[in-house]
């Protein structure tokens, strides 16, 4: 066990390392620590299916290629080779097939929806990385309108359609016009509203099926600013069986980064920028806001996430979560990454057992996941705290209702800081924590007077004896310099 000031020590280290953070910094992940993910399988070490397949393996394996795209490409090169580079990712993965390699050239930056099929099997993945000197490129969904597009509603109320190619840069494959958040400047306004009545200041945003309108103090917004970028409900990546994602920056999507459910993903040394805030589709309750960096929906498995970045999203970083469960979730861990100023960092919920095996459904739900040795900073502290409804959901861990009975989840080795309402959220409260979610040695620093876990609909007693609980299986410290932030703007 580290001493006190070991942790601290440790903890003022991370943050050194952390904020001088350039987001597109391209470095190799390291692994050096004994995890859960290592000592149970990976998801790179899983076993490869019996051999039963309806096609040839050995014959795949012989033909996989590799496909380069660059800002100075052509897609009406092969992509075979850095110097016939394709031009757009979209070209190079209507060529790819199965266990195929997409390398996309660092300093670039690329648009549109990525869809990868899936690999043979663990051993032979489907991959998007980087390759050449310099930052990580960048799958962004930005749509970025041209000054001459935006037409004048009212005094103060301009629009700009999203439905025609014509009027925007950037993701022109896919028009969506659910509006996230728009990005001025480099900075993040996300004030949407939900009818044009509803704007009330500078740079607050509408979306309907056609056009995204703005408020303005009268004058054009590309008067007031040349770096507009709107953010739309596209995914950046949507996940396939068997795929390996590094080495890439995925931003300014107004939906999830990556998401699905899966079998068989690695994701390492990536980052994740500025993700969320659009409308949810189908949702029965209207005007319902969401986005995730990474999502593993219902029946996923083995899944490893380590040495990524995670900021600025309008939910959490990562989840578990869906309905209906059949299998639920699997040998799926999260490690070594670090989140700073995201509005959760790790969440899990579930629908209950759809299947007719009542055996079965008894030893459904979150079996063998880790979320360990992850630094968690200023959760909370996002754009999307000041622009959502529910605003005590700014903490560290986020658990909501669970309907299946396993809930198998180490909680290990993380540290958790500065969280603005809680580090902990369970929906009604600590008395509903599963016994085998566990959580220890990791250490929490808060502020003064602040909960670990928020009551909810826990009693007083119920709660205090959970933060001692707490405090004997992991390091609490209460600091000054850490503020119980208000919930307004």
């Amino acid at each position: 066990m580290k001493s006190n000031t070991e942790r601290i020590a440790a903890l003022l280290l991370c943050g050194l390392l952390l904020f001088p953070f350039n987001a597109c910094e391209n470095t190799d992940s390291g692994n050096t620590s004994e995890t859960t993910a290592e000592k149970n399988t990976s998801a790179e070490e899983t076993e490869s299916p019996a051999e039963d397949n309806d096609y040839d393996l050995k014959g795949r394996i012989s033909t996989m290629k590799t496909y380069y795209v660059s800002s100075s490409g052509s897609d009406g090169n092969s992509g075979l080779s850095e110097d016939s580079a394709l031009l757009t990712v979209t070209k190079a993965i209507s060529l790819m097939s199965g266990g195929d390699k997409l390398c996309l050239r660092s300093g670039d930056t690329f648009y549109g929806r990525v869809k990868l099929p899936d690999g043979p099997d663990r051993d032979h993945p489907t991959e998007i990385t980087s390759y050449g000197d310099g930052a990580k490129p960048v799958l962004s969904q930005y749509k970025l309108p041209y000054p001459s597009a935006w037409e004048r509603v009212s005094d103060s109320i301009w629009r700009v359609d999203l439905s025609d190619p014509s009027c925007f840069g950037g993701n022109i494959t896919e028009l969506d016009t659910n509006a996230g958040f728009l990005l001025v400047g480099g900075k993040v306004y996300g004030h949407k509203r939900f009818s044009t009545e509803g704007l009330e200041k500078e740079w607050d945003f509408f979306s309907d099926n056609r056009y995204c309108y703005v408020k303005t103090g009268g004058e054009s917004p590309a008067a007031l600013s040349d770096d507009i970028r709107i953010a739309c409900n596209i995914r950046s990546i949507g996940f396939s069986d068997n795929i390996r994602v590094t080495g890439i920056e995925l931003n300014g999507t107004g939906g999830h980064g990556i998401s699905g459910t899966v079998s068989g993903a690695y994701i390492g040394n990536c980052d994740f920028i500025n993700i969320g805030g659009s409308e949810l589709p189908g949702y029965p309750k209207p005007d319902t806001r969401y986005g995730n960096c990474i999502e593993c929906w219902s029946d996923s498995s083995d899944v490893l996430v380590e040495n990524c970045r995670f900021t600025g999203v309008y939910d959490v970083a990562f989840t578990m979560q869906g309905q209906p469960v059949y299998t639920g979730w699997n040998n799926i861990h999260f490690r070594k990454n670090v989140l700073w100023d995201c509005q959760q960092c790790f969440e899990i919920w579930s629908g209950e057992y759809a299947g007719d095996d009542e055996e079965a459904g008894k030893k459904v739900g979150f079996v063998n996941c880790s979320f360990e040795d992850n630094v968690c900073i200023n959760s909370g502290n996002c754009w999307s705290f000041f622009v959502r409804p529910d605003k005590s959901v700014s903490c560290h861990l986020l658990i909501y209702g669970l309907g299946t009975p396993v809930c198998d989840i180490t909680v290990r080795g993380n540290t958790f800081a500065n969280a603005r309402a809680a580090s902990i959220y369970k929906s009604g409260g600590p008395k509903e924590i599963p016994d085998d979610y566990k959580i220890f040695d990791n250490t929490f620093i808060i502020s003064d007077g602040q909960n670990i876990c928020l009551p909810g609909g826990s009693s007083r007693e119920i709660t205090d004896a959970f933060d001692v609980k707490i405090r004997a299986d992991n390091f609490v410290v209460a600091s000054d310099n850490f503020v119980n932030f208000l919930f307004d703007e």
